[in-house]
């Protein structure tokens, strides 16, 4: 997995500095004394530096656990695509039943409680382990939830002001 970490930071690198250095390209409307923090550029570039700072930590995580060995003998893995498309095939799904089916439909803030939580609790469940055993899991995916919605929502809602469904 590092190098493959090693090669996605890589390209979300590139990605998220493009993005930073478009938005800040955009017109900032000053002339028309427009509010600076509704220009047109602000949030891709926000989300341009989050993607930035994102990528360089698995960047140097990467790098230290030897990721940027790409054509070593150690780089000759076998295995673990299968685990990896049933990650992407679930991930698709459960974000198409929030996208499609529920947003909109039901208020924001529960339906991405929601989401997150069912996301948190689907990817760290392990086979094996008791459900007892796993409580500790669900408390925390909860709260992770919990937290990430509200703040979700108080940041579109307050900060740029955009009505969510």
């Amino acid at each position: 997995m590092v190098k493959k970490d090693f090669i996605t930071s890589i390209v979300l690198l590139a990605f998220s500095l493009s993005i930073v250095v478009s938005s800040y390209t955009m017109p900032r409307l000053e002339r028309r004394n427009i509010d600076p923090f509704s220009a047109p550029g602000v949030v891709p570039g926000m989300i341009g530096c989050i993607l930035l700072i994102l990528a360089l930590i698995l960047l140097v995580r990467s790098v230290r656990r030897g990721g940027y060995l790409l054509f070593s003998a150690a780089a000759q893995e076998s295995g673990g695509h299968r685990g990896a498309a049933w990650r992407v095939i679930l991930t698709l799904a459960i974000s198409l039943i929030y996208a499609v089916g529920l947003l909109g439909r039901i208020d924001y803030t529960m339906v991405t409680l929601l989401y997150v939580f069912v996301f948190i609790v689907l990817f760290e469940y392990r086979r094996g382990l008791p459900l007892s055993a796993q409580l500790k899991i669900v408390g925390y995916a909860l709260l992770q939830a919990l937290i990430a919605a509200l703040l979700i929502t108080l940041v579109f809602r307050k900060l740029f002001l955009v009505d969510l469904p």
